[in-house]
């Protein structure tokens, strides 16, 4: 079987643009292109010269223009389209992070070797139960004139997703559901006992911090 349309939007990995796909799947659209992002990384180079060092390459990106942008830009990125990134603290229980006012989170995981790059996923919230139609793999490819004669007056079966929190990190096939709070909970646990993590919140502009979050 086949999903027809999912209604969760999920980007998969493409060169190193992790930070882009991250961007537009807690956003759920495709909010930002490879270029919107080379634009943003090229004006803060610009802004700021003299953080180049000596071989004056662009700091915020990959020299090459495969992506590896750095949070300056998925920052800048998403406060040009009215959010803004409110870190979590890491010397506090992610429990402790207030998500009454966020969108989704944006993950971090830090290079743990130098050749190793780092890699940026989304983890998005959903409140109610979601559904896609399910096409038989024998319509796959099908024109729809032939599926519509050979189904008759069938209709499609559909595949459910769960409410609550979403992995879709854009290495991952498919989205991956998490679960509930204490689910995200775990599994950012789990995830920080494997690897140097950072969890950024994304919320409106203007959006109250707490105690457990850091600008």
């Amino acid at each position: 079987m086949k999903l027809r349309d999912s209604p969760i939007y999920h980007e998969k990995q493409s060169f190193w643009l992790c930070a882009k796909h991250s961007l537009n799947n807690v956003l759920q659209q495709e909010l930002y292109s490879h270029a919107d992002l080379e634009r943003i990384a090229k004006y803060l180079h610009e802004l700021h010269p003299e953080q180049t060092g000596w071989l004056k390459f662009n700091s915020h990106k990959n020299f090459l223009g495969f992506g590896d942008y750095d949070v300056n830009v998925i920052t800048s990125a998403l406060q040009e389209h009215g959010y803004d990134l409110l870190w979590h603290d890491n010397r506090s229980d992610i429990e402790e992070a207030d998500l009454s006012n966020s969108v989704g989170l944006i993950v971090h995981i830090q290079p743990d070797w130098f050749f190793r790059r780092g890699h940026w996923f989304a983890v998005k919230h959903f409140n109610q139960v979601l559904t896609a139609p399910v096409v038989p793999v024998t319509y796959v490819g099908q024109p729809r004139a032939a599926r519509s004669s050979e189904r008759g007056s069938h209709e499609y079966d559909t595949k459910s997703f769960e409410p609550g929190f979403w992995n879709l990190d854009s290495r991952l096939v498919h989205p991956e559901h998490i679960g509930d709070r204490d689910g995200l909970n775990e599994f950012l646990r789990q995830l920080s006992k494997r690897n140097r993590v950072h969890v950024l919140l994304i919320v409106p502009l203007n959006a109250p911090s707490t105690a457990s979050l850091s600008s």
